[in-house]
């Protein structure tokens, strides 16, 4: 097995040479790495193993590091541990495992601000971008492309001199394996900085090659009438022209980044992405839903529910109630939460408000949050194939549905345990060629003192989320792309007098009952004035966003389902 580069006084040439040799001398797996990690106590553990032997095969053949004596570490550095991630990686649609992958990273826990790292943040792109981007190639009949970059974080030097203690597992032979460390030379794994540092190199690069980034969304690039998109490591190209994606992917090789040509996208981010026949593109995540019903422990019953949260059933705090035992329940509720939260995001809008819902409580949860989590499962133990479909119809254009719940949790007896309550929650969804790009529920972060109030506090919340898609479109018909409209229509539900509502968004006036509102959330009145929001009526009925802000009775859930979820 080759580990690491040897630390030896031979020349460069000789070192080369002398490669697999040195290597099978120096550093070897022992056994005892089989003992101190959780993973390799499973029955495949001689596959991780083989990972591991992999992945660091894979360090030495790039030269990522250097083995050198500890006593050449300069007094002011500090020795970071080094930490093993294994996990087992599964098929996104029957969630069979495919690939075995050990992943050596430096403990950014040890890390010191200041010392040895100091900015961390490293932008993704945006998911409204990925959907607006796959929505537009089947409007328009462009080639998509999706590549993954091997490696992708030590693929760029390191930023500073920094120094890891050697793998649990390997020694070498001169000398005690304490007495040694490894100085990195690349940007390996786990730094806390890593991820800032891969994407400043990946932008240069790209920008060497002729790419611009966009000014609306860091992780979107452009160059002639092609399109790349980046999430990290995993990147999708967009293009009418499939041989100028070619290009671009030979470029990128040129300049040095290794990547794999995967083709027509298939499972990008934890998300499943299928091109039917009829020319619909699907987003599911099966294999994420059958993790959660696994672990609520929903395998083996067939008793399901047709609705995510039940309509008689507001959730509280619970105050007085038993606290939510993961021994009672079988599965971990910030756990099952997360996972909840992700589908909820990606490809599941149904299940928005339920989850947020029970999200709320994840510090302090009780028994009945425990019970709407096992509620919701049931729901999706029912709908499991159910995702995103796109089919999009170039009538249509740009649309945004915003609705809200005025302080539709309230509850006088208990107020003084839960004063949020009070507050009203807020739902809306962005819709492009009929397509869901955007959505959320979100409890609002004043209280509101009418149902006008409420429903401007929403309207304006979701055109936050819409102005950026409108400058994104607008950017990229300046570029030359295609696009079928940048003007949303912006539709608010009405109750009573919430015509109230739609008047404050269109003229400037201020009344007794709405001159306290808050003037940020005024931000977006330019956009009316000068027409590029339209604001207008739409019915109860018809109104989508409903469902991301209350519990709805089956049949009326089941009739704006299809819609949020662009079925």
């Amino acid at each position: 097995m080759h580990y690491m580069e040897a630390f030896s006084a031979i020349t460069t040439e000789e070192a080369e040479f002398n490669y697999a040799r040195e290597h099978d001398q120096h550093l070897s797996l022992q056994e005892r790495m089989r003992h101190p990690h959780q993973a390799m106590r499973q029955a495949d553990a001689d596959e991780l193993v083989k990972a591991v032997v992999k992945e660091v095969n894979g360090h030495i053949k790039q030269k990522h590091w250097k083995l050198v004596p500890r006593s050449e570490v300069p007094e002011d550095s500090e020795v970071i541990p080094s930490v093993w991630s294994m996990r087992r990686k599964r098929d996104i649609t029957t969630n069979a495992i495919t690939k075995y992958k050990s992943r050596l990273n430096l403990h950014g826990g040890k890390q010191t601000f200041g010392v040895n790292y100091f900015e961390t943040y490293a932008p993704v792109v945006t998911w409204f971008a990925i959907r607006l981007m796959l929505i537009a190639a089947l409007l328009f009949t462009l080639f998509l492309r999706q590549i993954d970059f091997v490696q992708a974080y030590p693929q760029a030097p390191i930023e500073q001199d920094m120094f890891m203690e050697l793998p649990q597992g390997i020694e070498t032979v001169h000398g005690s394996s304490k007495d040694h460390v490894l100085q990195l030379l690349s940007n390996l794994y786990g730094q806390k900085q890593a991820g800032r540092v891969w994407n400043s190199y990946l932008v240069d690069k790209l920008e060497e090659i002729g790419f611009k980034p966009s000014l609306v969304d860091d992780c979107v690039f452009y160059r002639d009438n092609v399109i790349f998109i980046v999430y990290v490591d995993d990147g999708i190209f967009i293009c009418p022209d499939d041989d100028k994606i070619s290009q671009a992917i030979s470029d990128i090789k040129n300049v040095g980044l290794d990547i794999e040509d995967q083709g027509n996208p298939a499972d990008y981010v934890g998300v499943n992405i299928r091109r039917q026949k009829d020319g619909t593109i699907e987003l599911t995540q099966r294999a994420l839903t059958d993790q959660i019903i696994e672990d609520c422990g929903l395998n083996d019953t067939s008793y399901t529910k047709p609705v995510p949260a039940k309509v008689s059933l507001h959730l509280h705090a619970f105050k007085d109630s038993v606290p939510f035992s993961e021994k009672e329940f079988g599965f971990s509720y910030r756990s099952a939460t997360g996972k909840l939260n992700y589908l909820s995001q990606t490809s599941r809008p149904d299940i928005m408000y339920a989850t947020h819902q029970i999200a709320k409580y994840s510090s302090d949860p009780r028994r009945e949050h425990g019970e709407a989590i096992i509620y919701l499962v049931r729901y999706l133990k029912k709908t499991r194939d159910l995702g995103l479909k796109f089919k999009p119809d170039s009538t249509y254009g740009f649309e945004c549905y915003c609705d809200a719940d005025f302080s539709g949790n309230w509850l006088k007896f208990l107020a003084h345990l839960d004063p949020g309550t009070a507050k009203s929650r807020s739902g809306w969804v962005v819709f492009y060629a009929k397509c869901p790009i955007i959505w959320a529920s979100k409890l609002q972060t004043q209280v509101a003192l009418s149902t006008t109030e409420a429903e401007y506090i929403a309207m304006s919340s979701a055109l936050r989320d819409v102005i950026p898609v409108m400058e994104l479109l607008k950017e990229m018909r300046e570029l030359g792309h295609p696009v079928i409209c940048t003007e949303p229509t912006v539709y608010c539900k009405v109750f009573e007098d919430n015509s109230g509502a739609l008047e404050l968004a269109r003229l400037p006036k201020l009344r007794p009952r709405t001159k306290l509102i808050n003037v940020c959330y005024h931000h977006f009145r330019e956009h009316v004035r000068n027409g590029l929001i339209k604001v207008l009526h739409v019915s109860t009925d018809d109104q989508t966003a409903d469902v991301l802000t209350k519990p709805l009775a089956q049949n009326i859930f089941t009739k704006h389902r299809p819609a949020i979820c662009g079925a």
